[in-house]
């Protein structure tokens, strides 16, 4: 999958829609499916492992399994010898690891993104075990007490390609090159607290973002529903109807403390091209 070259610039709606966004400016910057992906995965720790079946041969074999990742995002896998997906990756190595986001309670699991590893599963090797170990006890603390067990061991799944479904509309098969060649977005961690100060604590500025930046004049009322390094998406609501909005901050944030001076910056702006409206 082709990376998009990105500007970072203050405007663009994410729909254009109806209603007045005509002047908002080209479309802001987003993550790639690539980075959604590895991003994904990264704030994850278990998955559905799927494996081809020994008896009966062939079919798909589904089970939960708890995984770490390597650098280039290979997961890591500690599974008993005996149990039936380490016996059917012996026989045949093709599997695929299924991670899906989280859902609040009460919303459309399918709105919300998933993401397929399908690669080939195989043991690690005596040299890189040490290495291994280490970074699934990290990921998997709980795993400590069976750690040592000697009919367990340590299996990768080398990523050959990656499908990605970010909700409705949303989805691309990513190459394995891109897929490693990403990275996580370093605020994923943070994101529902940013989220959830916004709509409690600066509704006000979330309209004005809507109104003077993406050009949305007719927005009553605006929510924030996703934020990332990039940008961050709200739901604007007006007489119009209900409209998805991205905008780009001025440059890439890795910290809530740098998103939090861009949208200071921002209403800033919004402030000066409402009073020169």
């Amino acid at each position: 999958m082709a990376e998009r070259p990105r500007t970072h610039q203050v405007s663009g709606p994410q729909d254009a829609g109806d209603g007045e966004a005509d002047d908002a400016g080209p479309p802001a910057p987003e993550p790639t499916h690539a980075e959604r992906s590895r991003t994904l995965v990264a704030n994850g720790t278990r998955g559905s492992l799927s494996t081809l079946a020994v008896d009966p041969a062939g079919y798909p074999y589904g089970s939960v399994a708890s995984y770490a990742l390597d650098p280039p995002g290979n997961p890591l896998f500690f599974i008993s010898l005996m149990a039936e997906h380490t016996q059917n990756a012996i026989h045949d190595a093709r599997a695929s690891l299924l991670v899906i986001e989280p859902a609040p309670e009460g919303a459309d699991p399918l709105a919300f993104g998933r993401v397929t590893l399908l690669g080939l599963l195989a043991a690690v090797t005596d040299k890189e075990r040490p290495a291994v170990r280490d970074a699934y006890l990290a990921a998997n603390p709980s795993s400590g007490y069976y750690i040592d067990f000697a009919d367990f061991g340590f299996y990768r799944l080398d990523v050959q390609s990656v499908r990605y479904v970010g909700g409705y509309g949303r989805m691309s098969w990513v190459d394995a090159t891109s897929y490693a060649a990403a990275e996580p977005d370093p605020l994923a961690a943070a994101a529902a607290g940013i989220i959830e100060h916004m709509n409690a604590d600066h509704a006000d500025a979330q309209v004005l973002y809507c109104r003077h930046l993406a050009g949305r004049l007719d927005t009553t009322e605006a929510s924030m529903s996703a934020v990332d390094r990039y940008g961050f998406e709200m739901i604007a609501v007006g007489p119009s109807g209900r409209r998805a909005v991205r905008l780009g901050f001025p440059s890439p944030c890795s910290t809530g403390t740098e998103v939090r001076e861009a949208m200071v910056a921002m209403v800033a702006e919004a402030r000066r091209r409402a009073a020169s409206a």
